[in-house]
């Protein structure tokens, strides 16, 4: 499957080209037009790099991508904004708020001026925001946290002044700098919910006081190919850059310096030792009152603990709460009722339940999705061995879901927002995603009731890698999901692949190179052939079934269709390699998407699809590598 460099090259070259003319022949958005131009005057930037009014995605450092306007027509969106080290010397105009698709601006080593516009909220798909290097004043927009997909921000070496008021709720927040500014106050404690925080830096700001959270390593024997883990913890300090806080080397040696001196009597060492019984004994005694006093305070609580379960063993114990999104037990408590679910709409029905759809109270019309998983009664008759099975498997799902999403966040998975058990039946629930499952909208798509063009799927398969990447990479222990499918993907608003339902997931310790289970847990025509014949599974597994989800992408078939129950091959993934050695390896994907200008693209995916299915599991890539080649294959 391996490409050689002149191929290589060729495909490349080929890809770029489509890209290009295909670009050639949209518009940038009339919107986009205007702000951009306004924020490239505000910047500085000289009338000889500005864009062009025939092709102005074709300007340096302006990245556009193709978005379907209200009229439903392809136009172009300005997404990136890269001015790195140019000499500018002006101000960010506040019409950045008005590039809505904007993902990333970095206008880092230059001479930039005045305060950061309060309209950059607006860009609410802002992912990464670089500032560091100019001369930026001014305070921070105390509402910047409502930019919830920020990766990175970095605000380093400015002027900016005020409180960290603003670092509020971050939850895709990996890269934080405030360094080397004039910043003052406290650091607020709301950092440490920053579940995806990976490094920050408040160095060089002399007005900071209170505890200074430092980044500890963890678990530095892993190997160098994972990330390194880190965590918070505290520091205090009166300021940040009070030296005389710390002792001085040489005031913590003396003690163990200090020895008799030959000149000294032997009443003077007599009393000497005396001195050092009495302050050992002092100590001894205040250590053992602390002790003592630590113990009696941990022996209440729990005593009291204890006590409280006895008297309210029977009571509710009330929904465990996993989100911020639910501000309070209260607004879930028409759930609690015995009829809560009968007014609500019945979105879909499985193995486990059923899921219906409500509207969060006091949420501003934020849609919830529920999934109900019935149990018997506690004082229900003898269960047969198998709903024993039953009720033993489903209570092994809800704990999984807790122990993953319940505590994990990412873009690209789908988070378990609180849980509720009630006599009859344990209530989880969720986001609602708008756009349903990736299954259920190829399923439209081949009915010919829906489209799903090539972008929209390419972007759908990197998401996916993105979360495959954190569960298996960046999470610590590592997540198996071990049922990944397209019916397990769910998709929002955007059209953006969220990972779901964790109910078979596993985490596995990072010593560990696979996990042994006694029955096999997965969907047919998903499991990787290793784990099928061993009942070993590893990270490995996961993206196998992520090359048969890619696979299904292109060629617009699930393994279970009956098109491959007439082929020679009778499966999907024998029959896509047979195509792809073939002459025409075109013939593999869907006819819905030829004729587009990407099918030199497709073909590297479908590659990448057969990469991943690859027998021996040793030889597939890992998920950091899956979403490096998908992304390369874009830009």
């Amino acid at each position: 499957m391996e490409l050689s460099p002149g191929k290589t090259h060729l495909h490349l070259f080929t890809l770029f080209s489509l890209l290009f003319f295909t670009q050639a022949r949209l518009i940038l958005d009339r919107s986009d037009y205007i702000a951009l131009s306004i924020t490239q005057k505000d910047l500085g930037i000289v009338n000889g790099q500005r864009l062009s009014s025939t092709n102005p995605c074709n300007a340096a450092g302006v990245f556009c991508e193709r978005r379907l306007s209200d009229n439903n027509t392809y136009v172009l969106r300005v997404t990136k904004l890269v001015f790195v080290s140019r000499r500018l010397n002006g101000f960010l105009s506040p019409s950045i708020g008005r590039l809505s698709e904007l993902r990333e601006l970095s206008l880092s080593n230059n001479s930039l001026v005045d305060q950061l516009p309060s309209e950059i909220v607006d860009c609410k798909k802002l992912e990464i925001l670089d500032l560091q290097n100019n001369q930026f004043s001014g305070r921070i927009p105390s509402n910047l946290s409502s930019l919830i997909r920020l990766r990175v921000l970095d605000l380093s070496s400015n002027k900016f002044s005020g409180n960290l008021n603003f670092l509020k709720y971050f939850p895709n927040l990996e890269h934080l700098s405030l360094a080397n500014n004039i910043f003052a106050g406290k650091i607020p404690p709301s950092i440490r919910s920053f579940r995806n925080l990976q490094f920050f830096d408040f160095s060089g700001n002399s007005f900071l006081e209170g505890p200074v959270p430092v980044m500890t390593k963890v678990g530095s024997s892993v190997s160098d190919q994972y990330p390194k883990r880190y965590m918070l913890a505290e520091k205090t300090n009166k300021k940040s850059n009070s030296p005389s806080s710390a002792p001085t080397p040489s005031k913590s040696k003396a003690p163990s310096a200090e020895g008799p001196a030959p000149s000294k009597t032997s009443h003077k060492k007599h009393k000497n030792n005396s001195r050092k019984k009495a302050a050992a004994w002092i100590l001894g005694f205040l250590a053992g009152a602390v002790a003592g006093t630590i113990s009696g305070f941990v022996f209440s609580v729990l005593f009291k603990l204890i006590l409280a379960a006895i008297r309210g063993g029977g009571k509710d114990p009330g929904p465990a709460i996993f989100s911020p999104l639910i501000k309070k037990a209260e607004d879930l408590a028409f759930l609690e009722k015995e009829d809560g679910l009968t007014s609500l709409e019945m979105i879909g029905s499985g193995g486990c339940g059923q899921v219906y759809k409500a509207e969060l109270p006091g949420s501003n019309g934020k849609m919830i999705a529920i999934k109900k998983i019935a149990q018997p009664p506690k004082d229900a008759a003898e269960l047969t061995d198998e709903d024993s099975k039953l009720l033993t498997k489903k209570m092994r799902q809800i704990r999984s879901e807790i122990n993953t999403v319940g505590q994990i966040r990412h873009r690209n998975l789908l988070p378990l927002l609180a849980h509720l058990s009630r006599p009859d039946c344990h209530l989880l629930v969720y986001e609602f995603m708008k756009n349903g499952s990736l299954q259920d909208v190829l399923t439209e798509v081949s009915r010919g009731t829906r489209e799903l063009d090539w972008l929209a799927r390419y972007n759908i398969a990197l998401g996916v890698a993105a979360g495959l990447e954190y569960l298996h990479i960046s999470h610590h222990p590592r997540i198996i999901h071990r049922d990944l499918k397209p019916a397990n993907v769910l998709l929002d608003d955007d059209m953006e692949a969220r990972i779901a339902d964790f109910g078979l997931a596993k985490a596995m310790p990072d010593a560990n190179t696979h996990i042994t289970t006694s029955n096999l847990a997965g969907t047919v025509g998903y499991i990787a052939p290793e784990y099928h014949q061993t009942l070993k599974f590893t990270d490995k597994c996961d993206i196998y079934s992520f090359g048969v989800l890619l696979a299904v992408l292109l060629i617009g078939k699930l393994p279970s269709d009956e098109y491959f129950q007439h082929t020679e091959e009778m499966s999907l993934i024998k029959w896509m390699r047979n195509v792809m050695t073939s002459e025409n390896p075109r013939e593999a994907i869907d006819p819905k998407l030829m004729g587009n200008g990407f099918e030199e693209q497709m073909l590297l995916v479908l590659k990448i699809a057969c990469f991943c299915t690859l027998d021996n599991p040793k030889e597939r890539p890992n998920s950091k590598d899956v979403r490096c080649m998908l992304f390369q294959i874009k830009h």
